[in-house]
């Protein structure tokens, strides 16, 4: 009985452990390949390696020598991010506090109030509150010499508007009573509320360009982003020196837009960047790029379906680009440049794989920009 009953106990142990074994398969199959990879200490060169000899090639090129004094030298300058904007605020500023106005047979006291106002032109609504504590007569109140107001308060809190078009930089309020016999006035305060517009539609950002760049530039690139946060349908202007380089509408919220320049909009030292719309825009990550030398660099170009582009976005295929380099170089030093963006590789080893799904488009640009000398065999972008 005893046996049995140990056989029993053992069977289920078994049976325990399966179902923990297949819970754990599944549960690995379910996780995201990037976190798979990780948990499995799989690294994303491994991954490369693995790839880079099966699936589809997209380019291949054998390059041979790289020889940085052979090619175009080039400088980034980075630009200050750009916000662009119109919009409205209010504010409550106290103009005056306990004071006393009134009209008798032998005279009468006024009351005068200065303030300034900035932008008056882009006020859009402006209100007077007043605390009457006690008060006799009509109160008549006249801005920069024009009355807008004109009746008898006996107690409380009234409010008043301002018409706009009696507004100017520099105001005078002027405070007094009317009627016959003695007339008076206690106003505990008096307060000045305005909407108005607040606008940045024109920002500018300098950068430096030395004498011996200018002399060699050929050519330069702007890239930047744009980011709204509803849909615009101002245009944007962007001047470099004074002259226009863009006017259009952007398209909001993408990756990156690219301008080419022409090495004649530039100057040698202190040069400008005007940024003017009517809208509302964000503008990060600008730089410019600018290039001289004899030659440029070598450009590659390969493309995806819009098929292979989905599934590579969805993390269902990789792009990975490999280098294959002659035995003879010890040291490989380059950058990159996918579509804009760089990665510096500084490597050793005789092959190198680079995982660059995260760069890749459907229409793709790549340029190579060696640091120092050495040989390319083969260089390969591969789609697994």
């Amino acid at each position: 009985m005893n046996k049995r009953g140990e056989g029993t106990s053992a069977g289920n142990v078994a049976a325990l452990i399966a179902l923990i074994a297949l819970f754990m398969i599944v549960y690995l199959l379910l996780l995201p390949e990037a976190d798979r990879n990780e948990l499995l200490g799989i690294s994303e060169e491994d991954v490369a390696r693995d790839v880079a000899g099966v699936g589809n090639v997209l380019l291949s090129e054998f390059i041979g020598k790289v020889d940085p004094s052979e090619k175009a030298k080039r400088k980034v300058h980075e630009i200050a991010n750009v916000n662009l904007f119109t919009k409205e605020e209010s504010g409550l500023i106290t103009l005056s506090e306990n004071i006393k106005i009134s009209r008798g047979f032998f005279g009468s006291k006024d009351q005068d109030i200065f303030f300034k106002m900035d932008n008056p032109g882009d006020v859009l609504k402006a209100e007077l509150y007043l605390v009457v504590d006690s008060g006799s007569g009509d109160l008549i109140i006249e801005i920069n010499g024009n009355e807008f107001y004109r009746n008898e308060v006996k107690q409380g809190q009234i409010r008043i508007d301002i018409p706009l078009g009696y507004l100017a930089s520099e105001n005078s309020l002027r405070l007094s009573v009317a009627g016959f016999g003695s007339k008076l006035y206690s106003l505990r305060e008096i307060k000045l509320r305005k909407e108005e517009e607040v606008k940045n539609r024109v920002a500018r950002r300098t950068f430096s360009v030395e004498a011996s760049e200018k002399a060699g530039m050929k050519s330069a690139i702007m890239r930047y982003s744009v980011f709204c946060s509803t849909e615009e349908s101002q245009a944007l202007r962007i001047l470099l020196n004074d002259n226009i380089i863009y006017g259009d509408v952007p398209f909001c919220n993408l990756k990156e837009d690219t301008i080419e320049l022409g090495a004649e909009l530039f100057r040698a030292g202190v040069n400008s960047l005007d940024f003017e719309t009517e809208g509302d825009y964000l503008i990060e990550g600008a730089t410019i790029k600018t290039f001289s030398g004899d030659e440029e660099l070598p450009e590659y170009f390969f493309t995806l379906n819009a098929d292979d582009f989905r599934r590579v976005r969805r993390g269902l295929n990789d792009v990975v680009a490999s280098f294959e380099f002659s035995l003879k170089d010890d040291r490989k030093n380059f950058v990159l440049e996918i579509n804009g963006e760089e990665i510096n590789v500084d490597t050793t080893d005789d092959t190198e794989f680079i995982v660059i799904s995260d760069l890749v488009e459907e229409e793709n640009l790549i340029r190579i920009d060696g640091k120092n000398n050495f040989e390319i065999l083969e260089f390969k972008v591969v789609l697994e």
